[in-house]
């Protein structure tokens, strides 16, 4: 007990050090929690899962489109798929994005999975109420939050659902996990509802613990002919689902219902928390070295009257353990009052769990006996003349505070480049043409319809009473004085895929092929370059563009020239009763359409293949008049309540939606800008600290200097050259480092921001200014002393 009120005394004593060490310390240590508790929730995905290092799902690829599928029944010599031997369990999941749920005359959105019953086999989840089983084909599992949206507190069990011309039952209702999750879906049904879902499966194996994937994807991992289209190359590949969220592969088509991490993202998080952590380290071992530095000769007395080392590493483990409590609890205080601004800054709020009380408990023992251990070894085993002499030698010896205090803004400005960069790279981004409109255009699901398969589904008075729904808004949207022009088309209007196009030479090369249509064209201000599209009033008839990058591709000069084909069919329509294929004979290309970027900037133009026909079903794409677009939303709102009579009503503006493909450029940017100034003001008090003790130590050469005629202007220069040339060194460490990482990020970029001679400067000469403003006060206070007071003193 007595050692512990010494360790105390001695902290309040030192109070200015103890106080900039525990607001350094704390916020690093606020900065390192926030990032790895972030990173851990990324790294256990699913944790609800059961036994996740036995699923496995495959992922088929035809000619470069990557999707989760199910593992081929038709199979070539026992080497194209997975052999079923080693399949224990297994599972189907159908998903359909937007569905459209009706309880009583009130339609929602929802994101609906059709799976096995053995689903719980591969996923846990809490009841809330009623069970978890789908026994039955005609029973529905809602989650807890899509129940209350349905429902608000009254209890769902037991009440009637429709989807298309199915009645179901709320037989269930779930917990969403603590943890993330691959899934983003509302309710489960059963795929036994109905017999064709129109839809590809997604197939979930549990597999024998023994069996090697490597293996099996050197077989399977191979172009050959599709089954079900010889025309086409397929091939297959198995990953654990562990694997499934940073599969980068996948097609985007499912980044609704899926989602999907960025295992270089997190990478960048963990070597931000690296630095910062050596930061908030460095600076805590720099300040502490100089209030142990006072103590040594105390040391030395009481080795002389016999203190044991083991007595004496207990004294300085309690300084420490007190030091780090008092900072790990200062810096959970920070991380509650700043929860808020984090959860907007990380897209999501990150939920408290048992890591949490792990990660504190390993920093409140790991961090306390490093440090003790550092100090004991340099302190505490010397004998007492060392330990009494270690004062005075001590005054000349301060190379490792510079050498940590190098390391320290190092690093800091190393943060500060990156962060500069970012926020250049973002608004470049940001600010760069993509070559078409998007200015007043807004997306909106209006029309509560579901898949083509479900409506096939419908009685005939249901078929009779959607397409009314669909008029009556159509009429409405027609009537509107807030819209310039509308249209309907595919939610993801700007989304294609690549596939092997052949020129008139019989070359074959990867084009971006994309459907639209002629009002879209206009709509966005897409230009025609050479050639013309036509009016076109149905779906059988179709007109083919290139942009500029595909008829250089392709080996096109004049449109007169261009014909193309496809391998496998582009589309497939019924034609008076026939399957037609569309796309694998030769078309001639009726016009060239200008370069646009039909994703980020950074994927760069590519070669593009437009089918052009009349307007798909989807969302409505409107175009607002301009001024008016605040009134639209409201209009659109009465719009949905009049039809469908329900509130549900989700809508996107296509500014937000261009903007939603840099979410993750934007939260880099955020997250390095954040934390880099968090380095400064760690760094700062760490500064503050150091300089606070040795200018106080340079006193008396201070007031020689005075006594020998040095002005003001020439002890400012003296006490701070040394600073300055410690964080010039820095720069010169940290500008070439951060040159290498900004070339390796944006290496596979094909437009990016240019690294100019600014990025650099700039955050050089805020740190040092920010750095002089720290030195200040203890300059002009240390030029103002008087010479006869520190003479007589010293």
């Amino acid at each position: 007990m007595n050692t512990l009120r010494y360790a105390l005394r001695f902290l309040l004593r030192a109070r200015t050090y103890t106080l900039i060490n525990l607001l350094g310390l704390a916020f690093s240590l606020a900065c390192c929690i926030i990032l790895l508790r972030y990173i851990h929730r990324e790294l256990t995905i699913d944790a609800h899962g059961q036994d996740l290092s036995t699923i496995v799902v495959p992922l088929r690829d035809i000619e470069g489109t990557v999707y989760p599928g199910e593992n081929p029944v038709r199979e070539s010599d026992g080497v194209f798929a997975l052999d079923r031997k080693w399949i224990r369990e297994q599972c189907r999941v159908v998903e359909e994005e937007n569905a459209s749920i009706f309880s009583g005359d009130r339609a929602f959105q929802s994101d609906l999975f059709a799976v096995d019953s053995t689903f719980f086999h591969f996923f846990s989840y809490q009841v809330v109420e009623g069970i978890l089983a789908l026994s039955r084909p005609d029973v529905v599992i809602l989650t807890e939050k899509y129940a209350r949206r349905l429902f608000g507190k009254e209890s769902p069990i037991g009440k009637k659902l429709m989807y298309g011309k199915w009645t179901l039952t709320v037989i269930g209702v779930l917990k969403e996990p603590v943890c993330k999750t691959t899934w983003n879906f509302d309710l489960l049904v059963s795929r036994q509802l109905k017999p064709n879902w129109g839809k590809l499966n997604i197939e979930l194996m549990r597999v024998d613990p023994h069996l090697n994937l490597e293996e099996v994807n050197k077989q399977t991992n191979v172009y050959r002919k599709y089954p079900y289209d010889e025309r086409a190359l397929c091939r297959y590949r198995y990953i654990g689902w562990k694997d499934f969220y940073f599969e980068s592969s996948i097609a985007d088509k499912y980044n609704r219902i899926f989602q999907f991490g960025n295992r270089n993202y997190v990478y960048i998080l963990l070597g931000v928390d690296i630095f910062l952590f050596l930061i908030g380290i460095l600076s805590f071992v720099n300040l502490y070295s100089v209030t142990m530095l006072k103590r040594t000769r105390m040391y030395g007395l009481k080795k002389v009257f016999g203190i044991s080392r083991g007595r004496l590493f207990v004294e300085m483990y309690l300084e420490n353990l007190l030091m780090m409590a008092g900072a790990i609890l200062l810096a959970w205080g920070i991380i509650e009052l700043s929860s808020r601004y984090i959860t907007h800054l990380f897209g999501e709020s990150v939920p408290g769990t048992f890591f949490d009380w792990v990660l504190t408990g390993s920093l409140l023992v790991v961090l306390p006996l490093l440090a003790s251990f550092v100090f004991y070894v340099r302190y505490g085993l010397k004998n007492p003349v060392s330990c009494m002499r270690f004062y005075q030698a001590g005054k000349s010896k301060s190379v490792y505070r510079q050498v940590f205090l190098f390391i320290q803004y190092a690093i800091t400005m190393l943060l500060m480049i990156l962060a500069f960069y970012f926020q250049h790279h973002f608004d470049f981004l940001m600010h760069t043409s993509h070559g078409y409109t998007t200015q007043g255009i807004l997306s909106a699901d209006l029309y509560r319809e579901n898949s083509y398969s479900a409506y096939e589904s419908l009685t005939s008075e249901q078929q009779q009473r959607q397409w009314a729904c669909r008029e009556a808004i159509n009429q409405k949207l027609d009537e509107c004085p807030f819209i310039e022009s509308w249209m309907t088309s595919s939610r993801d209007f700007l989304r294609g895929y690549f596939t092997d196009i052949i020129n008139d030479k019989g070359e074959k090369f990867p084009l971006y092929v994309m459907f639209t249509s002629t009002d879209f064209m206009k709509m966005l201000g897409l230009k025609v370059k050479e050639g013309q599209i036509g009016e076109i009033d149905s779906y059988e008839h179709y007109q083919i563009a290139l942009n500029e990058t595909a008829m250089k591709t392709l080996g096109y000069d004049t449109l007169e020239k261009a014909a193309v084909r496809s391998v496998s069919p582009l589309w497939i329509a019924m034609v008076q009763g026939k399957v037609v294929e569309y796309g694998t004979s030769m078309m001639q290309v009726n016009a060239v359409v200008k370069d646009f970027f039909p994703q980020r900037l950074t994927d760069g133009v590519p070669p593009m293949l437009l089918v052009i026909s009349s307007n798909s079903l989807g969302a409505a794409l409107i175009k607002a008049v301009p001024g008016r677009e605040k009134e639209l939303v409201p209009y659109l709102k009465k719009i949905e309540q009049e039809v469908y009579h329900t509130d549900d009503f989700t809508y996107q503006w296509m500014d937000d939606k261009v903007a939603e493909m840099y979410k993750d450029d934007e939260r880099t940017s955020d997250i390095y800008t954040l934390f880099s100034y968090m380095a400064i003001w760690v760094s700062c008090l760490g500064l503050l600290g150091i300089s606070l003790f040795e200018i106080r130590r340079r006193y008396r050469e201070i007031a020689i200097r005075k006594v020998n005629g040095a002005t003001r202007r020439d002890l400012y220069l003296l006490l701070v050259r040394r600073y300055l040339l410690v964080q010039l060194l820095a720069f010169v460490v940290a500008a070439p480092v951060a040159w290498l990482m900004i070339q390796h990020y944006t290496a596979t970029f094909v437009e990016k921001a240019p690294v100019t001679v600014g990025l650099f400067l700039i955050p050089f000469l805020v740190v040092m200014v920010l750095s002089v403003l720290t030195l200040y006060w203890q300059m002009n206070r240390a030029s103002r002393i008087n010479p006869s007071e520190v003479m007589k003193s010293e």
